[in-house]
């Protein structure tokens, strides 16, 4: 089965990695693959400060996302050397609630993401991504874990 809308959720891990091809292979020959990528922004404070330490010809040109988008181009990258339709989205968000609102945005019939392994103590303080959108997306959701796991 393949799908037309397919949302992966991509933070530069190798897992992550792993979900962004299993979601090429699972989008129809003429679907798109978006890539969610999100971020937590710098509070206001923080991010005037940064660009008043830049030079005065750069700060207009300030991009507090950069650093994602450059993570996520790899991404990007490796879909559209497969001849995938690929589109970035970088978010500003949670990431569970990223993957999600890109997901309902876009029309999504299919989600893919990684799984960490987080340990039990960690799952407990932080939650886990690929829980929570499996258990809150309204669509399909495909969770892929690393094969050295089992």
């Amino acid at each position: 089965m393949s799908y037309d809308t397919v949302v992966v959720g991509y933070d530069g891990s190798s897992d992550a990695d792993r979900a962004v091809e299993v979601a090429a292979d699972q989008v129809a020959p003429d679907g798109t693959v978006h890539v969610v990528t999100a971020f937590h922004p710098e509070s206001t404070t923080r991010l005037m400060q940064q660009v008043k330490e830049l030079p005065e010809e750069f700060r207009y040109t300030y991009d507090p996302a950069a650093a994602e988008k450059e993570r996520q181009h790899p991404a990007l990258e490796r879909l559209r050397g497969r001849g995938t339709r690929c589109e970035g989205h970088i978010v500003a968000d949670d990431p569970a609630a990223a993957i999600i609102d890109v997901s309902e945005r876009e029309g999504a019939t299919l989600v893919v993401v990684g799984s960490r392994g987080l340990g039990r103590v960690q799952r407990f303080l932080r939650g886990s991504v690929s829980a929570r959108v499996a258990a809150h997306a309204p669509m399909s959701v495909l969770i892929v874990h690393d094969p050295s796991d089992t």
